[in-house]
């Protein structure tokens, strides 16, 4: 991605990122997911499901956000991405 892409990028998110080190800890909903499956194999499946899967965020200060699963990606070595959505923007997390 050249630096002309990285700015469109950054000029068409609603919030600016900041960088944030700090532990978190995601709650999910314990309710079971059923969704239409899209296919299969031997190492996996993939499904669709027609909700959101509502999660609670605590950030270390103690601050709670509720908010919603967007995307899980595996980043190897057995490490997983979680993308939250907050239900509201939580100005109050970032100074």
């Amino acid at each position: 991605m050249s630096q002309d892409d990285d700015n469109v990028t950054l000029e068409m998110r609603e919030h600016e990122r900041i960088d944030f080190a700090d532990p978190v800890t995601v709650d999910f909903d314990a309710t079971p997911i059923t969704g239409s499956g899209e296919n299969i194999s031997a190492q996996g499946v993939y499904l669709t499901i027609d909700k959101a899967i509502e999660v609670n965020v605590k950030i270390q200060d103690g601050s709670t956000v509720r908010g919603e699963l967007v995307r899980a990606e595996s980043m190897g070595d057995g490490r997983t991405g979680l993308a939250i959505r907050f239900e509201e923007p939580s100005a109050g997390l970032v100074d």
